[in-house]
């Protein structure tokens, strides 16, 4: 039958592990990353993320009508906005 090791152990092989990388990181998490501006493309630096949950189906015939159309799904999908834009009297400006 096998022992624990000793807690000393454990944490010996704790601290040799998260020098290799692996394990928890004994540093608390920094800030510093999130401060550096990243870089956005120029044709995204106007946009926002815009996330929604849809049935597996829709997603599979917007693909499927992305690539009949060839046409990216994203501008499929700002036409769709500008359709409902219209239809409540906004301006269609979603591109």
């Amino acid at each position: 039958m096998s022992k624990k090791p000793p807690e000393d152990d454990r944490d010996g092989i704790l601290t040799k592990l998260m020098s290799l990388g692996r394990g928890r990181s004994a540093l608390p998490p920094t800030t510093e990353l999130a401060a550096e501006p990243t870089y956005v493309p120029p044709s995204r630096q106007t946009k926002k993320t815009f996330t929604a949950w849809m049935d597996k189906e829709a997603l599979t015939q917007l693909k499927r009508l992305s690539e009949h159309k060839r046409v990216s799904q994203q501008k499929l999908i700002a036409e769709a906005f500008n359709l409902l834009f219209e239809k409540h009297g906004l301006p269609p400006i979603a591109t």
